[in-house]
């Protein structure tokens, strides 16, 4: 990486932050600061002159985002790399990482464990596609590790909210997600399943994990708070020694 790539990098993980900062207080700094954002990602891209996979040129002033979920238990901190440029660093088990905005196109990303550009954790091309909001989630084992794409749809009508669930973890059969003492509300989750969002009322839920289409509880879950206006994911991935599974909520 250059020198003028890497600081309009710096740059605009800066602007980035400050969008986010002001989103709910200002909305006139957070536009303002969201395009300085897109302009130093522009300017960081098109220095990327050698690079093997480029944004469509045609498609060059529409942009995606994308944010990075380390599901892996197994895994250690991650450095994550989009075209050989590195994006997230040290990102722990259970995090997600900032939200970043790219132009449209195709994408390579690799996976390191952090501070050891050796050998890939994971190597996978991605395609961003414009106004799209992609979670990628890295799930599977050690060596094994791979992207799994969940795009997000935020839209909620206005003072109610919404929650879907996502299953990453690999030893888990196919499970139900119910109301504790209660019944389904999202049945029959496969491994790497994404289920539909489902519309509520701002709320706190109470909800567990069966074994699928039986009365078999895998995991009883803590308090899940809604909030009005939120598109939520919940991630569920495998737990500490203290738990068989955790469950991680995200909003968008």
């Amino acid at each position: 990486m250059t020198q003028d790539q890497n600081h309009s990098i710096q740059e605009a993980g800066m602007y980035n932050v400050l969008s986010d900062y002001y989103k709910y207080t200002n909305p006139e700094l957070h536009v303002y600061y969201y395009h300085k954002h897109l302009q130093s990602l522009k300017s960081a891209f098109n220095h990327e002159s050698k690079s093997a996979i480029v944004p469509d040129i045609q498609r060059q002033k529409e942009y995606g985002k994308i944010r990075i979920l380390h599901g892996s238990l197994t895994t250690e901190n991650v450095d994550i790399y989009l075209n050989g440029m590195r994006m997230f660093k040290d990102v722990s088990f259970k995090t997600m990482s900032n939200d970043l905005t790219i132009p449209a196109g195709k994408y390579q990303i690799d996976i390191y464990e952090t501070g050891k550009m050796i050998d890939t954790l994971c190597s996978q091309k991605i395609n961003v596609e414009s106004n799209v909001y992609h979670t990628l989630a890295i799930g599977g084992v050690d060596n094994k590790l791979k992207l799994h794409d969940y795009p997000e749809y935020p839209v909620v009508p206005p003072n109610e909210t919404k929650l879907r669930f996502v299953q990453l973890a690999d030893n888990l059969p196919p499970i139900d997600i119910a109301v504790q003492k209660g019944d389904v509300v999202f049945p029959s989750i496969h491994y790497k399943g994404a289920t539909s969002y489902l519309g509520l009322y701002p709320m706190s839920v109470f909800l567990e994990a069966r074994k699928s289409q039986t009365k078999e509880v895998i995991q009883p879950f803590p308090a899940i708070r809604l909030e009005a206006d939120k598109a939520y994911t919940a991630f569920i991935v495998n737990g500490s020694e203290d738990t068989s599974y955790e469950l991680l909520l995200f909003s968008c």
